[in-house]
């Protein structure tokens, strides 16, 4: 029981927030011992931040790759209804009248070739 209590008064000791501040926790060693591991803390941090960066980039990117389509989008449904108003055949006839060139009115007739070789 004692060796446990002292473990705990030594531990109380070590997060002192007087040691903190005057930087006592420095000199016993303990932070030479896990430099490698805050290193590697610190190292994961950094990679966590820069992740986060390239993330939120991606998305804006990815949003105004959206905007663009759906405006191209819009612009390609106005092109069809133009040229499908274009492409109708009252309008087609309207502008060929102007060339003297008529719709027909009878409809066209089929020819019947006769095979020679029976």
């Amino acid at each position: 029981m004692s060796e446990e209590k002292k473990n705990i008064k030594s531990v109380a000791q070590k997060l002192n927030p007087k040691g903190l501040v005057s930087g006592e926790f420095l000199q016993n060693g303990n932070v030479l011992k896990n430099l490698p591991f805050l290193a590697y803390v610190s190292l994961l941090m950094i990679v966590y931040i820069a992740y986060g960066y390239y993330a939120d980039n991606t998305i804006r990117e990815l949003s105004a790759q959206e905007k663009r389509s759906d405006k191209l989008y819009s612009e390609l449904q106005s092109l069809m209804e133009v040229y499908n108003q274009k492409s109708l055949q009252s309008a087609v006839a309207a502008k060929l009248e102007n060339k003297k060139i008529y719709e027909a009115k009878d409809p066209p007739r089929v020819i019947w070739l006769e095979n020679k070789e029976e």
